[in-house]
C-alpha cells in the first residue's frame, strides 16, 4: 500500500509522447477562472441529456476554440446526486489539434484541473501537477475522467470546464490552436457494481488471414480471448466478445498526428456499441527520428465513453510476435482495454535519471512485472489490484449482469 502520488517527472517515451522539448502554450488571460466559473454557472442550461441504462449523457453542443488562447469559453453542466463519475469528451469538428481539459471547477467544491498546469514540465501532453485526476492529451478527441482512482469522490452538482487545443510547431514545440469542438459529458450512475459485463467488439482487419467467420475457432484468437476473460474475471468483469470484420489497413503507424490510428478507429463506426478492439498485423511507433514496433495502443486513458467510430474510439493491438517470444496477445488486449477504461501504467520507465512516474492509484505495487498495467507487460503480467479492479468496474462501459 502506498500513498497517492502526483510527482513531477520527465515525460516518459512509453506514453508515446514526443521526445522533443515541450513548449507550454500560454494559459488564457483569466488564469484564475473564478469570474468565468461564476458567470458560466449562473448561465448553465445543463445541455441536452439522455439516460441509457446506468449512464447519463449530456450533449453540450458545438463550442468554438479561440485560436489565440487555444481555449473555449467556460462551459457549465450539472450532474445528479446519483452520479459516481464524469467523463468529459471533446471531439474536433473543424481544425486539426490535440485536445485536453484546460480547467475544470467543481462549483462549490474543489478545482479538479487548475489552468496553471499548462506551465508545468509535462504540459501540454500530460497533466500530473494541478490535476486532481491525471489526464493525457490526444489528437482530435480527448476524454478526461473524474474520478479515475478508487478513492470516493462526490461529482454531483455543478461543474465548469474549459477545453484547450494545441498543435505542433515547425520547431518541434507546441502552440495554441483554434477550431470547433463538440463537447459532451458521460456520467456513470449509482454505486460501483460488485460485478459487471464488459462488451467488446473484436475487430478483424484481415491481418494474418483471420476473419470473423473463423476467429472463434482460430487457436491463437481463442487462447487470447480465454486469457482476457481469465484476467478480467477476478476483477468482477464478465467479458462478452463479438467478432466483426472491418475494412481497414492491417499495418498501422502511430505517430504525432495519429492519422492512421484515427482512420482505423473510424472503420468501427457501424458496429454495435461496445469497446472496439482492432487486431492488426503490425503497429509501429514513429517519432523523434525513431521507428519501432509496439504491442498496442489505447485511444485514451480513458478512451471516449460509449462511442464507436470516433478519432480515438478504440484500442489497437498488434498480432506481430517476435521469434521465441511467449504469446501475450490476451495480456496485450487486456492491458489496452485497461487503459481505455481509465488505468494508467503502474509506473513508467525512468528517463534521464529522473524518478519514474507512478500511477495515481494507492494500492498498485512498484516494480511488479506481474501486474497487468506494468509499462512493459509480459505473458505473466496478469494481476490487478483491488483498486484497479474498482476503477474498471466503475466505468460507464460496464453494464449490470443479466
Amino acid at each position: 500500500m502506498r500513498a497517492r502520488r502526483l510527482a513531477a517527472v520527465a515525460v516518459p517515451l512509453s506514453l508515446a509522447l514526443s521526445a522533443c522539448a515541450l513548449e507550454a502554450p500560454a494559459a488564457s488571460a483569466d488564469a484564475s477562472g473564478h469570474a468565468d466559473v461564476a458567470r458560466a454557472a449562473d448561465q448553465a442550461s445543463g445541455g441536452d441529456s439522455a439516460q441509457v441504462g446506468g449512464a447519463l449523457r449530456i450533449d453540450l453542443g458545438l463550442r468554438d476554440i479561440d485560436p489565440q488562447a487555444g481555449a473555449t469559453a467556460p462551459v457549465a453542466f450539472a450532474l445528479p446526486a446519483s452520479a459516481r463519475s464524469a467523463a468529459v469528451t471533446a471531439t474536433l469538428e473543424t481544425g486539426d489539434a490535440y485536445l485536453a481539459v484546460e480547467a475544470w471547477q467543481h462549483v462549490g467544491g474543489p478545482i479538479l484541473i487548475a489552468p496553471s498546469w499548462l506551465a508545468t514540465a509535462t504540459a501540454p501532453l500530460l497533466c500530473t501537477e494541478g490535476c486532481m485526476f491525471r489526464q493525457a492529451a490526444r489528437p482530435r478527441q480527448q476524454t478526461a475522467l473524474a474520478p479515475n482512482t478508487a478513492e470516493p469522490f462526490a461529482v454531483a452538482g455543478g461543474h465548469v470546464v474549459r477545453i484547450h487545443a494545441f498543435a505542433a510547431t515547425p520547431a518541434g514545440g507546441w502552440a495554441p490552436a483554434g477550431g470547433t469542438i463538440r463537447l459532451r459529458v458521460d456520467a456513470a450512475l449509482g454505486p460501483v457494481p460488485a460485478k459487471g459485463v464488459l462488451a467488446i467488439n473484436l475487430c478483424l482487419t484481415g491481418a494474418l488471414g483471420i476473419r470473423a467467420a473463423i476467429a472463434a475457432r482460430h487457436s491463437r484468437i481463442a487462447a487470447a480471448v480465454a486469457d482476457l476473460r481469465a484476467i478480467m474475471a477476478p476483477a468482477g468483469l464478465d467479458v462478452s466478445i463479438a467478432f466483426h470484420d472491418v475494412t481497414a489497413s492491417p499495418f498501422v503507424v502511430h505517430d504525432r498526428g495519429d492519422g492512421e490510428v484515427s482512420a482505423l478507429f473510424a472503420a468501427g463506426a457501424a458496429l454495435p456499441l461496445a469497446v472496439n478492439v482492432f487486431l492488426v498485423e503490425k503497429l509501429t511507433w514513429q517519432g523523434g527520428g525513431k521507428v519501432k514496433p509496439i504491442m498496442g495502443l489505447s485511444g485514451g486513458i480513458p478512451g471516449p465513453v460509449r462511442e464507436v467510430g470516433g478519432p480515438q474510439a478504440g484500442v489497437v493491438v498488434s498480432l506481430e510476435l517476435k521469434p521465441g517470444e511467449d504469446d501475450r496477445l490476451g495480456v496485450a488486449i487486456a492491458h489496452e482495454v485497461g487503459h481505455y477504461l481509465g488505468l494508467f501504467h503502474t509506473e513508467e520507465p525512468p528517463e534521464g535519471g529522473a524518478a519514474p512516474l507512478l500511477d495515481p492509484i494507492a494500492d498498485t505495487p512498484t516494480g511488479a512485472t506481474d501486474n497487468l498495467m506494468y509499462w512493459s507487460p509480459a505473458a505473466h503480467s496478469r494481476k490487478l489490484t483491488a483498486d484497479q479492479a474498482t476503477v474498471l468496474r466503475a466505468s460507464a462501459w460496464v453494464a449490470a449482469p443479466p
